[in-house]
């Protein structure tokens, strides 16, 4: 008697649809089309142009990219800004200021513009100006080190040091990584007769930039106050050699 074989399972077709009660093979996943970014406008063009023109110094070809833009889109604050910085760089303050002018114009509340204009004011011995600005700055944005440090520095042009002591105490506190405001906070503190405090300042100005010939000057000056002329003599020598350079 012959063994009675086992029928076997017809094995599917390649690519054939799979029999029933096989294991449905896993599905092909389609990735799902993924938006397009969307095209710079033109606004975007000429700004991004102007920036990389500044970034290369190429000034005269950034102010007239800036000048291109704004005609075609005069709200662009951002624009109208940065031409006013690069113009006031170049000596046109004037023309400057009637584009801070045109910016707050338009957004009254804005610091960037405020604290600008005020630098500028304070540049040109505007100092009433000036601290208006970078008083108004420091309402809207009690953070601000820019404001912090530039109304230290318009307070002190002015004389006001004892007034200028704070701003720039808060210009480190916020940023201790600026020599400026060690020098310009160890001006404030030999005013006031502060010597510890202002040699303190001016030695940290020279560690964080050590060719400011004006910070090892003011070094000399507090180290001759406090009785120690060679060590004086040897800032003034230091300050004179890199006068020269």
């Amino acid at each position: 008697m012959s063994q009675q074989q086992v029928p076997r399972a017809p094995e599917p077709i390649e690519g054939g649809i799979p029999l029933p009660g096989a294991p449905d093979e896993p599905a092909a996943s389609i990735p799902a089309p993924q938006p397009r970014p969307p095209e710079p406008s033109s606004e975007d063009l000429l700004y991004r142009a102007a920036r990389q023109a500044t970034a290369n110094g190429e000034i005269s070809r950034a102010i007239g990219v800036y000048r291109e833009l704004l005609q075609r889109f005069p709200r662009n604050i951002k624009a109208r800004n940065n031409l006013a910085l690069l113009l006031d760089g170049t000596g046109e303050h004037e023309r400057a200021l009637e584009h801070f002018a045109i910016c707050l114009h338009h957004e009254p509340d804005n610091t960037q513009v405020l604290v600008n204009r005020g630098a500028v004011l304070g540049g040109l011995a505007r100092f009433g100006e000036a601290e208006e600005d970078l008083r108004a700055t420091l309402r809207l944005d009690p953070g601000s080190v820019e404001a912090h440090f530039n109304l230290g520095v318009v307070l002190s042009r002015k004389g006001r040091w004892r007034d200028a002591v704070p701003f720039l105490r808060r210009t480190i506190e916020l940023d201790s990584s600026r020599a400026a405001a060690y020098f310009y906070l160890g001006e404030a503190l030999n005013h006031v007769d502060d010597l510890e405090g202002a040699l303190s300042c001016y030695q940290r100005a020279v560690e964080l930039r050590p060719n400011d010939a004006r910070a090892l000057y003011g070094l000399g000056i507090v180290l001759d106050r406090m009785n120690r002329p060679d060590d004086a003599a040897q800032m003034y020598r230091r300050s004179r050699e890199l006068i020269r350079q």
